[in-house]
């Protein structure tokens, strides 16, 4: 792993922000998500700590009826919430729910004009207000990016890892309707001190799922 990370991106928050209040960051916190390449592994995804590999989060796939949902535990393996595609994903491209809480929606995810707006009660907030944060999708021939903006300022950073994949997609690959191009890339995710590790965790999956195939053939061998 190359010790020197990316360059900073991310602004400190004044207040906890969050679905999850055991997960927000203390300072400020680099993580790289992995995934699947070992085809016995149970993951889906991996999201370690870039300074000490260890694991933060794994996320799981599994069926839901004719689309396929993930479930996000903790390092202790405890489930914390699912996902899962909707089939009006050009409007609400997500469903985050509980476990076994199919009426309760967690994060109300939809489309926004640059990108998507993800609404949530603040479980980091005594008064667990309401907060609506927006996620802005940049994308170029050379790199996809997601930013989380909150109060005009970046919060999260996710992208393509310069460092850790053997390399990126070509301009060719990024150009093509068909994604079987592209392959299934390491990303790093950059989350600003009094933010919530765990939703950065699922908008970083999100991008994963939407913008890199999860069926590609071959996969790279780590």
């Amino acid at each position: 792993m190359d010790s020197q990370p990316p360059t900073k991106t991310v602004k400190k928050i004044a207040h906890p922000i969050g679905i999850r209040q055991e997960h927000i960051a203390e300072e400020e916190t680099l993580l790289y998500l992995r995934p699947r390449y070992d085809p016995h592994s149970p993951d889906e995804y991996t999201l370690k700590r870039y300074w000490d590999d260890s694991t933060i989060f794994t996320v799981t796939g599994r069926k839901y009826g004719d689309t396929r949902a993930r479930e996000f535990r903790d390092a202790s393996g405890l489930p914390m919430f699912e996902s899962r595609p909707t089939s009006l994903a050009w409007r609400r491209p997500l469903l985050v729910r509980l476990p076994g809480k199919e009426d309760e929606e967690l994060v109300d995810f939809r489309m926004g004009w640059e990108g998507y707006t993800l609404k949530f009660r603040n479980a980091a907030s005594r008064d667990e207000k309401d907060v609506t944060i927006q996620v802005q999708v940049i994308e170029s021939m050379a790199y996809t990016e997601y930013a989380v903006i909150v109060d005009g300022q970046r919060v999260v950073d996710v992208r393509e890892s310069l460092t850790m994949n053997k390399s990126l997609p070509t301009a060719r690959a990024r150009a093509a309707s068909n994604h079987s191009l592209l392959p299934r890339q390491i990303l790093e995710v950059l989350v600003a001190e009094n933010f919530d590790l765990s939703l950065a965790a699922l908008i970083a999956v999100h991008m994963a799922d939407t913008k890199f195939s999860s069926f590609l053939l071959p996969r790279r061998s780590t």
